[in-house]
């Protein structure tokens, strides 16, 4: 489990920089007084508007992609944790089961005497 947080941590640290930019303001305040006309000001904004809408689309499709590796790479990781723990429960059943038979044939020849 420690293995999946470590990746994640990773994950994270390396696009600090992305998160870090994406929740910066997108938008400075415009003076009405800077432009020639309302219209202006506002066509200007709708653009702004439509850049950061496309550039918000892409990071997010960044992200998901991102997110779906992070996820496979934590469902792998379960696997391999799974795998292991089977491993683990095998070698814990043929150990006990050496000592049971060590310990009857330790028991046997005192029984027989």
């Amino acid at each position: 489990m420690a293995v999946t947080w470590l990746a994640a941590g990773k994950l994270v640290l390396a696009n600090l920089d992305t998160i870090v930019g994406v929740a910066k303001p997108l938008f400075t305040r415009k003076n009405v007084e800077s432009l020639p006309s309302q219209t202006d000001l506002i066509n200007q904004l709708i653009s702004e508007l439509q850049a950061a809408s496309s550039s918000n689309t892409e990071q997010i499709k960044e992200l998901a992609a991102q997110l779906k590796q992070v996820v496979t790479a934590l469902n792998q990781a379960e696997l391999n944790a799974a795998a292991e723990r089977e491993k683990a429960r095998r070698l814990v059943i043929a150990a006990i089961s050496i000592s049971i038979l060590s310990l009857m044939v330790a028991i046997v020849p005192m029984l027989v005497r």
